[in-house]
């Protein structure tokens, strides 16, 4: 591998990714993980498409902005019959906070996006636009998995995956997430897809301090757990999320499957499987998500998403 790609071999890889979205310009997702390690010396930019829109999200400063703008303008231009870029933006994570700049064309602040048949709105000026790709497998599994469920999503943010799973014909689905402002575009996403009339909740407050609330809403036959590693004032994956596990059987009526997620590149498989296996040991280990196609790392993927098989009658007593 070379020590470093030339944007010409960069766009090489760009060009493909951008031609399949000729036939689905609605549709969201990352044309190019640099963070992956696998383009050379360019793990500081990822490229993602947000229906018409191109994010260059940069990690490091760089003298490579306006370079990297041209060939991807002349590499869409190339593709016939593509007209799917309407502008670009430039997104820096090394200011904190994080800032975003409009570099050609239209960038609006709000915009709805497709992923698969799903539909969520995005927001082009925060750091986080609302809907995390790399989860995609997720909503994937909980589309032919939710039918019929009660679920439970802890840290729901926006909700995505209380759409999926409405969507997969989950009969009921409670949302808790501490901020009230990411739950109410939640609501929005749901209407986006038609979904106002669904059996869904959604709960503003802690959740390890809400456990009685959410036993109270249960019991749940599904439950997603896909905490940030740190939340200020809310959580802490190393203090918490074994905290967090050791409450789920109060929340469970006789089994339920779980989908557990990690999203670090601190915390290993075997690191995360060893604090499951501690904390909820009655958990049966069933598969792994395979990650989105379009997040290829060179070293272990940082989104750990798992699925437990849980049964209440084989469980001892829990701490």
């Amino acid at each position: 591998m070379p020590d470093v790609l030339s944007i010409a071999e960069l766009m090489m890889q760009l060009a493909p990714r951008l031609k399949q979205l000729v036939s689905q310009p609605q549709q969201a997702r990352r044309l190019l993980h640099g963070r992956g390690g696998t383009y050379a010396g360019w793990q500081h930019l990822n490229i993602d498409y947000y229906a018409g829109v191109v994010m260059l999200t940069w990690f490091a400063a760089t003298d490579a902005e306006q370079a990297v703008l041209q060939a991807v303008l002349d590499t869409a231009e190339s593709i016939p019959d593509s007209h799917i870029i309407n502008g670009v933006a430039s997104q820096y994570r090394y200011i904190k906070p994080a800032t975003t700049q409009v570099l050609w064309g239209e960038v609006p602040q709000r915009l709805a996006v497709c992923e698969g048949e799903l539909q969520f709105w995005v927001d082009m000026r925060r750091q986080n636009s609302g809907l995390f790709l790399d989860m995609a497998p997720g909503r994937q599994w909980l589309l032919k998995h939710a039918q019929h469920k009660r679920v439970l999503n802890t840290f729901a943010f926006t909700c995505s995956l209380s759409v999926a799973a409405v969507a997969g014909g989950a009969s009921r689905v409670v949302n808790i997430d501490m901020n009230g402002g990411v739950l109410k575009r939640g609501r929005e996403n749901h209407m986006l897809n038609g979904q106002q009339s669904a059996a869904v909740d959604y709960l503003p407050y802690q959740v390890l301090k809400s456990i009685g609330k959410l036993a109270r809403k249960g019991p749940f036959d599904l439950i997603i757990v896909d905490p940030p590693t740190f939340q200020a004032g809310s959580f802490e994956f190393d203090k918490d999320y074994g905290r967090l596990l050791r409450r789920l059987p109060r929340l469970i009526g006789g089994q339920a499957t779980l989908l557990l997620c990690c999203n670090s590149p601190g915390v290993s498989l075997d690191k995360f499987q060893a604090l499951i296996n501690e904390h909820l040991p009655s958990a049966r280990f069933m598969q792994r998500l395979s990650h989105s196609k379009d997040f290829v790392e060179q070293a272990e993927a940082p989104l750990k998403a798992l699925v437990y098989d849980y049964q209440a009658d084989l469980v001892c007593a829990q701490g």
